[in-house]
């Protein structure tokens, strides 16, 4: 199969997503970006944001993983997406890096490790990047599948 250049990847990845919205019956609109050289960014909007946002966003990452599965391997250099409903993404990053920190503080008060909420890997990301340099705490993923998530650990 022909490798195919990040827009024509963007373009083919938009109209997947048009068709499962379609498809889906849900009112929404899906707005199509390459932001640097190899992210595309999925932007959705409509009358039925609250049903991809529902249950912690579980439609908009089962979405994005069908996205990157399906779309990965046809990039010539390789490409992200990053599907979002909203703003949610970064409203939900923020979320995470305050309660991360908030985390990290009680474990560094009491010595006690803090076990947070199960969470998709991209938000687990989110916690391990923001507490990297966080002195006296080291972060851990526990569990598997949908159950996995973070624990803030005393060093």
């Amino acid at each position: 199969m022909e490798k195919l250049d990040t827009t024509e990847v963007a373009e083919r990845a938009g109209e997947f997503v048009e068709e499962v919205i379609e498809r889906s019956g849900l009112d929404l609109d899906a707005r199509v970006s390459v932001e640097e050289e190899e992210t595309i960014r999925i932007e959705l909007n409509g009358e039925d944001s609250e049903l991809v946002l529902a249950d912690s966003a579980r439609l908009l990452y089962a979405i994005n993983h069908l996205v990157n599965q399906i779309f990965y391997r046809q990039a010539r250099n390789g490409c992200s997406f990053i599907l979002d409903c909203e703003h949610y993404r970064g409203d939900r990053a923020a979320e995470l890096e305050l309660m991360a920190r908030k985390a990290a503080e009680r474990v560094r008060l009491t010595g006690k490790s803090v076990i947070l909420q199960p969470m998709p890997s991209s938000e687990r990301r989110i916690i391990h990047l923001a507490l990297a340099e966080e002195p006296g705490i080291r972060t851990e993923s526990e569990g598997s599948g949908r159950y996995r998530h973070v624990q803030i650990v005393p060093e």
